[in-house]
């Protein structure tokens, strides 16, 4: 350090001293002009970084806004698909409870009027038509297997069986149609 500066006290400063002054107020000029750009530049970037703060914390409650909305409109429209699933599932189970109520009435009326049939018959002596061919006068339903036949009794058993099976198979599809309808297409 004592060696520049005796550097600078000797030698460098006659050399130094033989720059004519118009270069040193250029050269001044120069050095000022390069701390100005280099203080704007620092300003610059300072601005810069503030700004790209900002617009990040504006882009940040932008996508957060957006995401709360999007989570809230999943939830109400999965609220809403259900409700509709609820009521469409509702409609149709009691649909099918009315269809297989229909049924069993349909089929106990049945029953009935053929046990009256057979109640007639037996009072009467009738010799009439029935359900097995070459029937004797009286329904004898023991005589149905033997006749390659089956009884009435098990014949409107498995018919009820087949209605109602049948019954719900047809609830089964109108709910997946109605389902169907329901869901938005996307």
């Amino acid at each position: 350090m004592i060696a520049l500066w005796n550097f600078l006290r000797g030698p460098a400063r006659i050399a130094l001293g033989s720059v004519p002054r118009p270069i040193w107020y250029i050269l001044s000029a120069i050095l000022a002009l390069l701390l100005l750009w280099n203080w704007h530049d620092r300003r610059v970037a300072v601005a810069y970084a503030g700004g790209a703060r900002a617009q990040a914390d504006v882009d940040r409650a932008r996508f957060e806004a957006a995401t709360n909305a999007a989570v809230t409109a999943q939830r109400d429209l999965a609220a809403t698909l259900a409700t509709r699933q609820t009521r469409i599932s509702k409609g149709t189970d009691d649909a099918l409870l009315v269809r297989n109520a229909d049924l069993a009435r349909d089929y106990d009326d049945l029953r009935l009027r053929w046990a009256a049939h057979r109640t007639a018959q037996d009072r009467a002596g009738q010799t009439g038509a029935t359900a097995v061919p070459a029937a004797t006068s009286r329904v004898d339903d023991s005589a149905c297997p033997a006749l390659g036949w089956v009884s009435f009794d098990i014949a409107a058993a498995a018919a009820e069986a087949a209605d109602t099976a049948i019954a719900k198979d047809d609830a089964w599809i109108a709910w997946a149609r109605a389902q169907a309808a329901a869901w938005p297409v996307r």
